[in-house]
């Protein structure tokens, strides 16, 4: 059973997000911001913005370019939570695992459920155009994994 929940929560990952070119965050750097901001009693979800940096600073005609950034950056948290949700299957024991990988499911699943909040309000009561649309739920999308890659990593290092 542990081996199903596990599958579904990677395959849930793989098919909301589809798949980007090449990796734009830097998970060594945001591990650092995390450790930082944990030791300070800090908030860590800074931590997320700052891996973002590139994608929240591209012009706002370059809508397409900024899409593609945070597409990017969320394969990479992506990648990061498949690891650690394997660092987590091979360490702790089944109930454990199987608890880490249903609150991913959840917690992924709430905070894309924000993205459709998100978009909708945008799409019914703003002056947005379907390309700042786009680009605010790409940026949601991006940081939802993010969120989630810190939970993980949390979680994993609760284990150890």
């Amino acid at each position: 059973m542990r081996n199903g929940i596990l599958r579904a929560a990677c395959v849930i990952m793989a098919f909301s997000f589809g798949s980007g070119a090449s990796a734009d965050v830097d998970l060594i750097t945001t591990d650092a911001c995390l450790n930082e901001r944990l030791a300070q009693g800090e908030n860590p979800t800074v931590c997320v913005d700052q891996a973002h940096q590139r994608c929240l600073t591209m012009p706002g005609d370059m809508s397409a370019s900024a899409i593609l950034c945070f597409g990017q950056a969320r394969e990479a948290w992506n990648i990061g939570i498949a690891a650690n949700m394997e660092r987590i299957k091979e360490t702790a024991d089944e109930r454990l695992a199987t608890i880490a990988a249903v609150e991913l499911k959840y917690d992924m699943l709430g905070n894309l459920m924000q993205c459709d909040r998100m978009e909708e309000l945008a799409k019914a009561a703003s002056e947005a155009t379907g390309d700042q649309i786009a680009r605010q739920r790409a940026q949601c999308e991006a940081s939802a994994a993010g969120l989630v890659y810190l939970r993980v990593k949390l979680r994993s290092r609760s284990l150890q």
